[in-house]
């Protein structure tokens, strides 16, 4: 007769085989007791290697398995459908594991702890008649946290801490917080124009909630109303406001949130109560306000409060719109310095040659200080000069407007000097994380095509606690011609996100309110394109970047400029207080007395010069010099020097006084010099120490890496000695006698 031990082994045998057969990674990780019990492997599991939905744990004479559909990632919100086969009874008993959960497990309805041997404890499901069962699981409204979670089912109710001897399986997924973006078709509209606010909301949710504040508009006029709209199978949304909702609009810019309710069911719009006939709005911990009592601003701050309760899970994305009539716009105004002249400029929907005034007065008194009249050309465009030697230090507010006056315009700007007004302490809540530029800087030419690509990151606590950004915005300005932007906002990593949005002009400004989300981190997303003008004056920026209070005042020292020079713009390769290489030979020199300590050729010792020498010219000798680092450098000598990359070099200074001013001995032949002074200055009055003995220049156009046309002593048309000459550039310059070149600045 067969013993039943034999029996046993033929049926563990087949098992084997079975399993083998079925899934050959689980069959390798199969291991049997002395009394013949079949166990999976634990050590050699691998989550995430294809086979997490095929951990069999078990004994002989019966078997569980447990499988989920799709990935085994899932947003929290969605339904997940859990699925396997038991021969070891007729009911599976289901429990959970994971972060601040209980350690022996929680069931899967109400994350209750489960107990070994109580059965009302678990979830359960029934068996069917053919070894199968399923079960599916609605994640929404559960107090959990996104995170990696173990499913066990079991053939008996047993938690964690019991499992020896039983027969279970577990699976892995991970659930991710759902999100929501969403933009606005147009971020400005007419009246009677159509307005379509759309997106995506992961988590499966029926709805997400939108909320519209405008003057005397809270999602109705005078009423308050939120729009519910339905998500589409794909996560999908869309709420369109037709033309006879935005005919009565009144002009003006408008707020709009709108909230995913992550599964709370808490109120009537996701965890919000809305009372429409009180036009209030509560939630848990959170006491209820009158939206209608407020204004539009403060009525969308409110509705944010509410949501970003510690006890309320909805999550949100802002965004706004603008109902137009003809408008006028100032473009960016940095603050200025006194004894400069600065051109105010900017655009309106006005028709060409109507006459815009425009007043500018002093803050301390509002004593008007400049008036008069613009006149709109072509393309809108406006703009007059302002001279800050007729206006004098101090802060300031310009006002535009129409003749007609429905529409104006106001901004404020400082003019500074080192006594009367000095620039105040400040600065920025940004970070400039990422540039790029194609082309490269050095490879700017006018007329070229040039694309921008950046990300600024705002750091949230910072936000939150400065004093200046609070309810004030960060303006965006470019020197390129025909700019067109493109920015997306980006919250808490990539979850939360406003879509890409399209600006055509030299500025634009995004507002705390688009930019401040509780003490998340805010990436800007930006990409610039333009065309590279024609320089028409020193340091023109590609980009320029300034933090303004809610008054619309510019945040001291808020201010990233990003500068470039178009090759053959004959600009100075001095900007403030560097000295910019390009790649190449570059021919340079030193506009000022350097501090003592920082007054050596070792300040190019950082400079990839690949194998060449910095080198100076001896007129006298013939002859080329090759620079030493202990080599003092001194204004009004021209020095040579190879650059592998684009490189910027910073310059000390002396501040020395008394400090007299630079002079140099020239020989009969070509000198190499430099240019001394803070600013371009004609050839005729740079050389004019040495007048008589002059009669040609030459400089180097480093980006170009050509040389210039000359100029000529006495000169006409292209040859003139009107033309400028640039500090900080060397020049050949020939002597038909010795003489004496004095500096023309100190």
């Amino acid at each position: 007769m067969i013993s039943e031990r034999t029996i046993f082994k033929a049926v563990v045998t087949a098992v084997l085989l079975m399993v083998l057969i079925a899934t050959p990674v689980v069959a390798e990780r199969a291991i049997t007791d002395d009394d013949m019990n079949v166990f999976v492997d634990e050590e050699s599991f691998i989550p995430g290697s294809g086979d997490d939905d095929v951990e069999i744990k078990s004994e002989a004479g019966g078997s569980v398995t447990i499988v989920t559909s799709g990935t085994g990632t899932y947003y929290i919100g969605d339904e997940i459908t859990f699925s396997g086969t038991c021969t070891d009874g007729d009911t599976v008993y289901l429990f959970m594991t994971g972060p601040n959960l209980a350690l022996n497990g929680v069931n899967l309805t109400r994350l209750w702890p489960v107990i070994t041997e109580n059965n009302g404890t678990f979830t359960t499901v029934s068996v069917d008649s053919d070894d199968t069962w399923l079960y599916k699981w609605n994640t929404a409204g559960l107090p959990f946290d996104a995170g990696s979670y173990t499913f066990y089912a079991v053939s008996e109710p047993r938690g964690k801490d019991d499992l020896s001897g039983a027969r279970y399986a577990t699976t892995l997924v991970n659930l991710r917080n759902g999100y929501v973006t969403a933009s606005v078709s147009s971020t400005a509209v007419t009246r009677g124009d159509r307005l379509t606010i759309s997106g995506i909301a992961t988590g499966s949710p029926d709805n997400v909630f939108v909320w519209i504040f405008g003057k005397n508009y809270y999602g109705a006029p005078g009423e308050l109303s939120v729009r519910s709209a339905s998500v589409e199978s794909d996560g999908s949304f869309e709420v369109e406001l037709d033309s006879s909702d935005t005919e009565d609009l009144a002009g003006g810019q408008y707020f709009v949130v709108v909230q995913h309710p992550m599964g709370s069911i808490a109120g009537n719009a996701g965890s919000i109560t809305v009372n429409t006939a009180t036009g209030t709005i509560a939630a848990p911990d959170f006491f209820g306000v009158k939206l209608t009592g407020l204004q539009a601003p403060a009525a969308a701050t409110a509705l944010i409060n509410a949501l970003d309760s510690p006890n309320i899970p909805d999550t949100y994305v802002k965004l706004t719109f603008f109902v137009e009539t003809l408008r006028i716009w100032i473009d960016g105004i940095s603050d200025q310095t006194y004894g400069e002249t600065f051109t105010v400029t900017g655009t309106t929907d006005y028709p060409a040659d109507t006459a815009l005034t425009y007043r500018l007065s002093a803050n301390e008194d509002g004593a008007d200080v400049l008036s008069g009249e613009v006149i709109v050309g072509d393309n809108g465009d406006w703009s007059f000069e302002v001279d800050t030697t007729t206006i004098g230090p101090g802060a300031y507010t310009l006002l535009v407007e129409s003749q007609d006056g429905q529409a104006s315009t106001v901004t404020l700007f400082d003019v500074y000097d080192d006594i009367i007004h000095p620039v105040p302490p400040g600065g920025a809540t940004y970070l400039v994380e990422r540039i790029s530029i194609n082309p490269v800087l050095d490879d700017l030419s006018p007329g070229d095509e040039v694309t921008l690509d950046g990300s600024i990151c705002f750091r949230g606590p910072l936000l939150w606690h400065s004093k200046y950004f609070v309810d004030g915005y960060l303006e965006f300005s470019t020197d390129l011609q025909d700019p067109v932007w493109t920015y997306a906002l980006q919250v808490g990593g990539q979850w939360d996100s406003t879509s890409s949005t399209t600006v055509s002009s030299r500025s634009f400004m995004l507002s705390a309110w688009e930019l401040v989300y509780r003490d998340d981190e805010v990436y800007i997303l930006i990409t610039l394109s333009g065309t590279v003008p024609r320089v028409e004056k020193d340091d023109p920026a590609l980009l320029r970047i300034i933090e303004r209070e809610a008054s619309g005042k510019v945040v001291p020292n808020s201010e990233h400029r990003l500068l470039f020079t178009p090759a053959g713009s004959n600009q100075s390769p001095i900007f403030g207080k560097n000295l910019t290489l390009h790649p190449g030979w570059n021919f340079i020199s030193i506009p000022r007395h350097l501090e003592a300590g920082n007054d050596t050729a070792s300040i190019f010792t950082p400079i990839d010069t690949a194998g060449h020498s910095a080198l100076r010219y001896d007129t006298a000798g013939r002859a080329w010099v090759s620079l030493t680092p202990t080599d003092r450098l001194t204004p009004l000598e021209g020095i040579w020097i190879y650059s592998e990359n684009l490189t910027t070099i910073p310059l000390t200074f002396s501040i020395d006084l008394p400090l007299p001013p630079s002079e140099r001995s020239l020989a009969q032949g070509w000198n190499a010099i430099g240019i001394t002074g803070a600013s371009s200055a004609s050839a005729r009055d740079t050389l004019l120490s040495v007048n008589r003995g002059w009669t040609t220049l030459i400089g180097f156009d480093a980006g170009e890496q050509d040389f210039e046309v000359a100029i000529i002593n006495g000169g006409s048309d292209g040859y003139t000695d009107s033309r400028p000459v640039y500090p900080g550039r060397g020049y050949w310059l020939y002597m038909t006698e010795p003489g004496d070149l004095c500096a023309i600045g100190v």
